[in-house]
């Protein structure tokens, strides 16, 4: 777990090495083991410098996030980190040289941990970040990350890297001071050895007597400018029951103008508080929690099947386009389909355009850009198909065109292929139908932009057998991309869930509430854009067709639909498009967006406008409702995975922990009493299915408590 060994010029070294995982992690046993070697070292006096290496390909991970959910009063979660922030002080408190040697990324608790070392060198190599992203599971650090980075690298920007908790790349990081050098990885442990050996006496320069910041100092006029400007900008950006953003400006305002022992209480006392509140607890479970549950699912289910070695992709436009490049940048060769040469020539382009920039972000080197590019082939013969493991749709939603575009692949690559469509809203039952091997026929629903967003629904068919998922499992893992597998059903799971709330910002504007408080809502609620703003992007007659089809099948919430779909249609006759066209509730201009002058006429403002609270619970807990009746169907099971792909999908707020997280943290039993009286006020879409009154009665909750 921590191995210590001394060499002949009395360097201590001493190595993080898990034995049950390809990471470090911060355990309490690791703490433990850990903190006996540095007293170790510290005492022994032969003894002249210490280096703090790593046997895995990363430095040091966070800590324990298992035990701190588990934490339920700040206390517990206080107990956590108390003794690995003691250690880390005796460790910058010792004359002896401490030296962190950052072969890989160092995050979190690693950061902290090579922040109290003297010194750190590390690895210069592309894919090493440096960072302390605990603000985006809901927390702060608590090991002293908010006292000793600005510290080292100023106030200004160890805020940025909190607040944002963005990770650096090596070079930033030297260009900081957060890195002493950076070498490459084969000379890391000379390089540290000589600092050690070139520093017999440290001392860390926050405990040198008239230690000053870089950058402006606590108390002076810059420092008052700027916590005032981050907390105007925080507040505006992060809602108030988001803790983590708030608290860590709140550390660092406090701490930086104290001592570093009183910013290391205050920040402890803030730690403690922030990891056992709701936001902590659901970003941790719908962040790590639950996809390591969706993946462990999906390696039991794809256990048998083999990574496929060829892929096929027919389609070359945004999404058909980002399928390939993901799937040969996992290394599988890849085959290309579209119906003429400009198309696929136009498709080209944009996945090497993705490279390059990928090269220019030093996320890939120009070799590994041309073998990607040379994984695929692009070409208008569906023959090409042959020897294709899978075989994925990416053409336009309409049924005809599909079903030939089916009878094509499976004609070239044989009855034994994978044929899966990347639809939003078609059914994969219906579309099966017209395939030789239905139960070789799923739906893999991807998201845009494809290279970035990790989820991918997996819509089972009535006849899709547990080989076709598996192998389409085996894909997806290639590829890095997060499955939540569901049943086939009118929108699926995800489809249908942001027609409820688009639907409802619809009910809302045709009953003359305002556009711009319907959106200032949505932002408020932690949403990245409003459902207005979104339905310009989308268009309204895409969403006529959409909410159109889910209004017939007439399931959930979209049974009552036609305030909505009366609202989409006052909007089109108008002319009114969406962003595509003149506009839509909103003119797009280069000044902006503002809501269109003729808004008003065509839907009459109400003289009293509701609370913004009001409007924000509609829009958060329709679609909470949605997802119960998608629960109660049986379309899917997994609280876990439905929360995750809300998350992960169209980016519902993590700190609410998702669509079921709501109804807990609301409490069953209070939520369906809110939804009674919702009904009675706005319609019948807000009536909950049984599933819910029944949990009401017994207690039940949707995710079991940490």
């Amino acid at each position: 777990m921590i191995d210590y060994d001394k060499d002949g010029d009395g360097i201590a070294h001493i190595v993080w090495n898990n034995p049950d995982g390809p990471v470090n992690v911060k355990s309490a046993a690791a703490m433990t083991a850990f903190a006996q070697a540095v007293d170790r070292a510290i005492a022994d006096g032969t003894v002249k410098g210490v280096l703090v290496r790593s046997a895995k390909r990363d430095f040091v991970a966070g800590g324990d996030l298992t035990a701190l959910y588990a934490a339920a009063t700040p206390e517990e979660a206080a107990a956590l980190v108390g003794g690995i922030g003691a250690c880390l002080r005796r460790i910058e408190r010792s004359p002896k040289p401490f030296v962190a040697v950052l072969n890989g990324s160092a995050l979190g608790g690693g950061l902290e941990l090579a922040l109290a070392c003297h010194h750190r060198v590390a690895a210069d190599e592309p894919a090493l970040r440096l960072g302390a992203p605990e603000v985006t599971l809901g927390l702060i650090p608590g090991a002293g990350g908010t006292q000793r980075l600005p510290r080292l690298i100023g106030i200004a920007a160890a805020a940025r890297m909190l607040i944002d908790g963005k990770p650096v790349g090596v070079r930033d990081a030297l260009a900081c001071g957060l890195v002493d050098e950076a070498v490459p990885a084969g000379q890391l442990i000379d390089a540290a050895r000589r600092l050690a050996l070139a520093h017999p006496q440290a001392r860390q320069p926050w405990d040198a007597e008239g230690f000053r910041y870089p950058g402006f100092q606590p108390g002076s006029p810059e420092a008052a400018a700027f916590f005032g400007d981050m907390q105007a900008e925080v507040q505006r950006q992060r809602p108030a029951a988001d803790l983590a953003p708030h608290a860590i400006l709140q550390v660092l305002a406090e701490g930086t103008a104290a001592g570093l022992d009183r910013g290391l209480a205050v920040e402890a006392q803030q730690f403690a508080r922030v990891a056992v509140s709701a936001a902590a607890k659901n970003r941790i479970r719908t962040q790590f929690i639950a996809p390591g549950a969706v993946r462990k699912a999906a390696r039991s289910a794809d256990a048998a099947a083999a990574q496929p070695t060829q892929v096929g992709v027919v389609g070359a436009g945004t999404m058909g386009g980002g399928i390939a490049l993901v799937a040969a940048r996992s290394g599988i060769r890849t085959v290309l389909i579209d119906q003429s040469e400009a198309a696929l020539q136009k498709g080209m382009q944009r996945i090497a355009r993705s490279l390059d920039s990928a090269v220019e972000r030093r996320r890939m080197t120009p070799a590994q850009r041309d073998e990607t590019l040379a994984r695929i082939e692009a070409t208008t013969d569906f023959a090409r198909l042959q020897g294709s493991q899978i075989v994925v749709e990416a053409v336009v939603e309409v049924p005809e065109v599909k079903q030939s575009v089916f009878r094509r692949i499976t004609d070239a690559a044989g009855p034994d292929v994978v044929v899966a469509s990347n639809t939003s809203t078609l059914s994969i039952s219906a579309m099966a139908e017209s395939v030789a091997a239905p139960k070789n026929f799923i739906g893999l629903h991807f998201f845009a932009p494809v290279d970035r967003m990790a989820l991918v629904e997996v819509i089972l068919g009535r006849e899709t057998d547990e080989r076709t998922l598996a192998r389409s499992q085996a894909l997806l893992k290639a590829m890095g991309k997060t499955p939540v597998v569901v049943n086939d059903g009118p929108g699926f799971y995800t489809s249908r869930v942001v027609a409820a709330y688009t639907r409802e910002a619809l009910h809302m504007l045709g009953a003359g509430i305002s556009p711009e408080l319907i959106d200032r809502a949505a932002l408020a609620a932690g949403f990245s854009i409003g459902p207005l703003a979104m339905g310009d992007l989308t268009s309204y007659d895409l969403l006529k067709d959409i909410l159109g089809s889910l209004a017939r099948a007439g399931r959930g919430t979209a049974a009552d639909s036609q305030g909505a779909m009366d609202a989409i249609d006052r909007l089109l006759a108008a002319g009114r498009v969406g962003r595509k066209g003149a506009g839509g509730v909103y003119d797009h201009g280069p000044e902006g967006r503002r809501v269109w002058e003729g808004l008003a006429a065509l839907f009459p403002p109400r003289a009293q406008q509701p609370a913004e609270e009001e409007v924000m619970q509609r829009l958060l807990d329709i679609q909470s409702i949605e997802t119960a009746h998608v629960v109660a169907e049986g379309i899917a099971s997994d609280p876990l995975a439905l929360d995750l792909a809300a998350v992960l999908g169209w980016s519902y707020p993590a700190f609410r922990g998702g669509v079921l997280a709501n109804v807990d943290d609301t409490g069953i039993a209070r939520f369906v009493q809110r939804s009674d009286a919702m009904a009675e006020a706005f319609g019948p879409r807000f009536a909950v299915p049984a599933l819910l009154r029944e949990m009401a009665a017994t207690g039940a909750t949707f995710h079991a408590r940490g």
